[in-house]
């Protein structure tokens, strides 16, 4: 490990073998997009009682989705969302040992006010900050702040400029002068330092060849998509990664996906949720998503019949449907977990009934073989807290 490499406590260093947190808790509905009633609404109790939730079930990791605007339609999902950063102060005081981040496009928030934003988090949270860096992909998004979007290969060298300006600034006393092509910095100062050391974890979602150089080099965990090409694909995915990371940075990277998780007491029961959301799905929202995302273009005509590729847009966010039963949830994690993967993020379209069953009917199969250990509440006071 590097001298400038995060250093796992709390939850995170209690050494399971995969990994798990939520995705999207900061959105009107999560990550779902549908006007079914089970949806998550965007009402602060409720966000608070299932951070609650996971953290009680010794979960790692809540992870916002970044957002300005909404795709259109009905739901104009995702418009109606928390700032990442107010929300992981807030879910701070809520929560006792999960690790909560902000997400954060580089070119809205200046790296000296992300850099003190954070490590103010740090300290209410005693230790279990983190963040999540997006270069800014969303043209109408970044005119809103009177930026043009940069070319692709152009944002990663913004994003390196402000995460080297960030990292400084969180493991250095000495004050910084910088002059790059985005930032000039004089003088910079950011006091007081993060309780981790010797900074908080960063995370990004690289994927092209220009991208995945900047997670290895930077980033202590990636995110990857796991739906294309089986489990070869993935497996080869995840070892090109580290490998990349270790070879050429001397740096262990975690690499993680995500899932939406559909469960039922029996395969018909997860059916029947599954067909309530899809049956409120926001078609228009559902299909300038898959346009602008996955730059697929149109999708029009596939309402009546959509394939699992739209569908996971309509759960969240692109990711496979697991559809079923513990047994095959818990059966699709372990796949997952034996292509490399360090660990997965859940989108849930119930969230409250679906992590209670989750806890009760999924945790306990994955402790079974090892991927992760039984978790109580006397464990809740961790090392983290022994940061304060």
């Amino acid at each position: 490990m590097t001298s400038n490499e995060w250093q796992p406590s709390g939850v995170f260093a209690r050494g399971n073998k995969f990994k798990l947190g939520l995705f999207s808790l900061n959105l009107e509905r999560g990550g779902t997009i549908s006007t079914a009633p089970e949806v998550l609404p965007l009402e602060w109790r409720r966000v608070a009682h299932v951070a609650a939730q996971a953290d009680e079930m010794g979960l790692e990791l809540l992870v916002p989705v970044a957002r300005w605007r909404g795709f259109g339609g009905e739901t104009n999902y995702p418009l109606d969302s928390y700032d990442t950063f107010c929300w992981a102060a807030g879910l701070a005081a809520a929560t006792r040992s999960i690790h909560v981040w902000s997400t954060c496009h580089v070119p809205t928030i200046h790296p000296i006010v992300a850099a003190k934003q954070l490590v103010t988090i740090d300290h209410l949270s005693g230790g279990r900050a983190g963040l999540n860096i997006v270069g800014g992909w969303f043209e109408e998004e970044m005119l809103m702040f009177g930026r043009p979007i940069l070319e692709h290969d152009k944002r990663y060298e913004l994003a390196e400029e402000w995460t080297k300006i960030v990292t400084h600034l969180w493991t250095r006393d000495e004050p910084l002068d910088f002059e790059g092509e985005f930032f000039k910095i004089v003088d910079g100062v950011s006091q007081p330092k993060p309780l981790q050391r010797p900074r908080p974890a960063l995370m990004n979602a690289g994927g092209s060849e220009r991208g995945q150089h900047f997670a290895a080099e930077y980033a202590d965990m990636v995110f990857v998509f796991a739906g294309e090409g089986g489990t070869p694909a993935l497996r080869n995915k995840v070892d090109r990664y580290k490998a990349m990371a270790q070879d050429g940075f001397q740096r262990r990277l975690e690499v993680w996906t995500q899932v939406n998780v559909i469960c039922g007491d029996t395969p018909a029961e997860a059916r029947e949720l599954r067909d309530r959301i899809v049956a409120g799905a926001d078609w228009t929202c559902v299909e300038n998503m898959v346009a602008l995302v996955a730059g697929q273009g149109k999708v029009e005509g596939v309402r009546d019949d959509p394939t699992p590729f739209v569908e996971g847009f309509i759960f969240g966010w692109g990711a496979p449907c697991l559809v079923g039963t513990a047994d095959v949830i818990a059966a699709e994690l372990q796949r997952l977990a034996s292509c490399g993967l360090d660990g997965c993020l859940l989108c849930l379209p119930e969230w409250e009934h679906g992590l209670d069953l989750f806890r009760d009917r999924v945790l306990p199969l994955l402790e079974e073989v090892g991927l992760r250990e039984p978790f109580s509440a006397a464990e809740m006071i961790t090392d983290s807290a022994a940061l304060r």
